[in-house]
């Protein structure tokens, strides 16, 4: 594929320039493609350079080659084609189109009602360093229910705890278990960690995010590159790198140098176990979620 303004600085502050950013999805493309093929796709495009307003384009342009699928998925008011990728070429299409973040749903084709992840996404607040402790949290609590997470820096603040699940639920019954597993880590450890969507009522706590589990939510990909100072790369990390990975450690100059990290396989959710420990805790997920302040 020819690069079209090769030299254009999509990070100008480090001079990386839109070459640079192929070359760099070119060389993780047979790690990155697992993890977007057959899902619904968002893409964080930034045609001049991340310096500038960029946006966010969830219908496949109609002027996408064929060989990318199109998904179509109903919306209020209406639906959304969501472009697939499934190919190295067709990867590097959109990256030429400057897309930086590649943004995935938590399910795949044919079960997009069946989710194949629980992703819990710990946000630190402002003053707080990397939320070490809410991802070990998150990991004791997700295997009492049965599962075993993968961890990822998001290549920005914060680090995602992942669990791969067998799809056999849709995403009301996912998105329940994924907001009682946030309240139980809240309620265990209430002085660090808070399912609070406000910042200002957060008190410096860590925000262990469970939004992404819902309906047409989506999460940054692994391998990732995001519109950050330094082109940092969302990376799957081992657990036993946890207390020495800085979320943004790894960047476009090296993640691509490292040994590939594969999440376990997927598990059985015990949501049992999960009902009976929000119950203990007393976490209650009756009430519709109303981010505005009412979940607290």
């Amino acid at each position: 594929m020819e690069v079209s303004s090769p030299d254009k600085l999509l990070f100008p502050a480090d001079g990386i320039t839109k070459a640079e950013v192929v070359d760099y999805y070119e060389s993780v493309a047979d790690r990155i493609l697992p993890h977007l093929e057959g899902r619904p796709l968002t893409l964080q495009r930034f045609p001049s350079g991340i310096e500038a307003e960029g946006f966010m384009q969830k219908n496949a342009g109609r002027y996408f080659p064929d060989s990318i699928e199109r998904v179509e998925v109903p919306k209020e008011g209406g639906t959304t084609n969501h472009p697939l990728v499934d190919t190295t070429e067709d990867l590097l299409y959109l990256v030429n189109q400057n897309t930086i973040t590649f943004h995935v749903w938590t399910s795949r084709q044919p079960h997009l009602d069946r989710p194949d992840r629980i992703v819990l996404d710990l946000d630190p607040s402002d003053e707080d360093g990397p939320p070490r402790d809410a991802a070990r949290a998150a990991r004791e609590l997700m295997q009492e229910a049965g599962l075993d997470p993968g961890l990822m820096t998001t290549g920005s603040r914060g680090y995602h705890v992942v669990a791969q699940i067998e799809p056999s639920h849709d995403f009301d019954q996912v998105g329940r278990w994924a907001r009682q597993l946030a309240g139980i880590i809240a309620a265990r450890h209430p002085e660090t960690t808070t399912t609070e969507f406000l910042k200002k009522k957060r008190g410096g706590r860590v925000f262990v995010d469970w939004l992404r589990n819902r309906w047409a939510q989506s999460v940054v990909a692994a391998w990732s590159l995001r519109p950050r100072p330094g082109a940092p790369v969302a990376t799957p990390i081992g657990w036993e790198e946890l207390d020495s990975t800085d979320p943004d450690r790894w960047t476009i100059r090296d993640a691509s140098d490292r040994e590939e990290i594969s999440w376990p396989p997927p598990a059985t959710v015990d949501g049992a176990k999960i009902e009976e420990l929000a119950e203990t805790h007393g976490v209650d997920v009756e009430e519709p979620f109303d981010r505005f302040g009412r979940n607290t």
